[in-house]
């Protein structure tokens, strides 16, 4: 039996949940969840959870016309 194979860390993901945009974006969860219900924020709902990819979310970060999170 050969040993196993060492874990390897995994890559930065592109795919965020609501607390890693919180995080982020230093703001407190529900107003992550807030925004992406109003449509804000760029994310996609899956079931009852958010999701977001981080490549989008810095683009929306990156716009003149962001007003930011209130």
């Amino acid at each position: 039996m050969s040993p196993s194979p060492t874990p390897q860390p995994e890559p930065q993901s592109d795919i965020l949940d609501v607390v890693a945009v919180a995080a982020l974006l230093l703001v407190h969860p529900v107003t992550i969840q807030l925004k992406a219900a109003a449509g804000e924020i760029p994310g996609r709902q899956i079931g009852n959870r958010w999701r977001f990819s981080r490549t989008r979310i810095m683009e929306w970060l990156s716009k003149d016309n962001f007003r930011g999170v209130e």
